[in-house]
């Protein structure tokens, strides 16, 4: 499923903004926050501070393109998973770290943007439940695709033909 759901939004990006060049993926990353036990209801910190995906922001709000940063992203996005929780809002910003838009999480929202420092970003904290995203980063040079995404791929590609031949008038074999 997150195979399949990666892919998608993959391909929603690129012609959402009209790429010329292919997207390679070059990280996917399922992660979910969730609540501080007893959190109060007005908390303001981010769970995932203010940054850039591939240039380093300094204190001075210039974002140089050099390690440690993941220089060869050249655009991200993050799927919203689940519902059933209140808070962690993504947020772009300013260099000066003040909100510029806010995204509120919704089950099959995609925020697709570029990486750079044009798309300073954080997420707000998580007030109450479980917040879970698919977040993905593309690059449009291959040297950087993610092997471990497409192997993934072929491998549930060949359990699937694999299931099938099985399924020819024989019971299946349970694990």
């Amino acid at each position: 499923m997150y195979l399949n759901l990666s892919n998608k939004a993959r391909r929603y990006v690129h012609g959402y903004f009209h790429l010329k060049h292919q997207l390679y993926f070059t990280y996917t990353h399922l992660v979910c926050r969730t609540a501080e036990p007893y959190s109060p209801d007005d908390r303001t910190d981010l769970s995932h501070p203010i940054h850039a995906d591939n240039c380093h922001l300094l204190p001075d709000g210039t974002c140089p393109k050099k390690l440690p940063a993941y220089t060869w992203r050249d655009w991200s996005a993050i799927l919203y998973l689940n519902d059933g929780f209140t808070g962690g809002d993504f947020i772009f910003a300013h260099a000066n770290e003040s909100v510029q838009a806010s995204v509120t999480p919704r089950c099959g929202r995609l925020v697709g943007f570029s990486a750079g420092e044009e798309n300073l970003h954080g997420v707000k904290a998580v007030l109450k439940g479980r917040r879970c995203a698919l977040a993905m980063w593309y690059t449009m040079d291959e040297r950087y695709n993610e092997v471990e995404h497409y192997q993934a791929r072929k491998l549930l590609q060949s359990l699937h033909k694999h299931r099938k031949k099985g399924s020819k008038g024989k019971p299946k074999e349970e694990l």
